[in-house]
């Protein structure tokens, strides 16, 4: 705690329009390049050990909170909320703070939406890494909601039994899930937090191959049976689900990535990516190599989607060295 706390770090409020406004932190050294890192959900929330991941002597790391997640406000909001305006969001931070380019540094859902940026706006990127590649194509969608119960049937299983019991249907197929879960979700009471801790106990289970011991994952995890939390407890697992299934439904697939990838594929990229994301599978990771000449891929083997896992950790760092031995190069 006492070298959490001794990190010199700004933060803010900016105001992106809308009647949202995000949450930003930035802290290192400010002679450094600017690394932007874009969080994973949609509705997931800045994590600041991703910073751990990166030599801090070498980088001025930029944290935000998306629209409607984390400290951004307003909780939970879905209008004028979408791939376009964050990466609208995105610009207007960093012309807020005065960074003339910037790397970006994405997970999962953030790999879409640093890709979805760079593609946007090439000149003010620096270079890449990105870890667990989600090209939110229709098939990738319908892996999460639905092939990979051939994989995880009991996961699965219970996923459904939790919106059959929220909205009193059970899905049948992908968009299913999405048609049923929107009521439940948006009301924003017991029995639609109950199916939000569900939605993100099910992306959790998907999510680990190797979980060190006391650690805690990215994605809120429902509480122990009889354990009653509060509203600011539920608030992570309330804007995962609610957030996920908007931009599933309402916002994704986007404009395909791939083809337009060409804009950007003359800067570094690092991509680390789980053999057995059973998130995003490992092809989506291939496929954005095979469009990117540069890029440098490390599979990480027995590792999954998140983060913390050791090889992925491991295969981060040496990715975050290599893009900034190539920036300074």
């Amino acid at each position: 705690m006492a070298a959490e706390a001794a990190i010199d770090f700004d933060e803010g409020m900016l105001d992106v329009g809308d009647g949202h406004a995000i949450y930003w932190r930035a802290q290192g050294p400010r002679d450094m390049p600017a690394m932007l890192v874009a969080h994973g959900g949609p509705g997931g929330a800045m994590n600041l050990k991703w910073a751990e991941v990166l030599d801090a002597s070498k980088w001025r790391i930029v944290f935000f909170d998306q629209r409607g997640c984390g400290k951004s406000t307003p909780f939970g909001k879905l209008e004028h909320n979408g791939i376009d305006a964050l990466v609208g969001d995105m610009e207007k931070l960093r012309t807020l703070l005065g960074i003339e380019r910037w790397a970006l540094f994405g997970g999962s859902w953030g790999t879409t939406l640093g890709l979805a940026y760079g593609i946007a706006h090439p000149e003010r990127c620096l270079g890449f890494l990105l870890r667990g590649i989600f090209l939110a194509r229709r098939a990738d969608i319908d892996w999460f909601l639905w092939d990979v119960r051939r994989v995880f049937p009991e996961a699965h299983r219970n996923f459904l039994d939790a919106i059959e019991t929220a909205c009193g249907r059970r899905p049948r197929d992908a968009q299913e899930i999405l048609t049923l879960a929107e009521a439940p979700l948006a009301r924003f009471d017991e029995a639609g937090t109950r199916l939000a801790r569900a939605w993100t106990e099910y992306e959790t289970t998907l999510s680990v191959v190797n979980k060190p011991a006391q650690e805690k994952t990215e994605t809120p995890q429902a509480p122990a049976e009889g354990k009653k939390e509060s509203g600011e407890s539920n608030a992570p697992a309330i804007s995962m689900a609610l957030l996920e299934r908007h931009y599933m439904a309402n916002e994704l697939p986007p404009a395909p990535l791939l083809p337009r990838v060409g804009g950007i594929a003359h800067l570094p990229c690092q991509i680390v990516h789980g053999r057995f994301d059973m998130v995003c599978p490992a092809d989506q990771a291939f496929e954005l190599a095979g469009h990117w000449p540069a890029a440098e891929l490390a599979i990480v083997d027995a590792a999954g989607h998140w983060t913390f896992e050791v090889g992925n950790v491991a295969a981060l760092r040496a990715g975050g060295e290599a893009l900034a031995k190539a920036l300074a190069s």
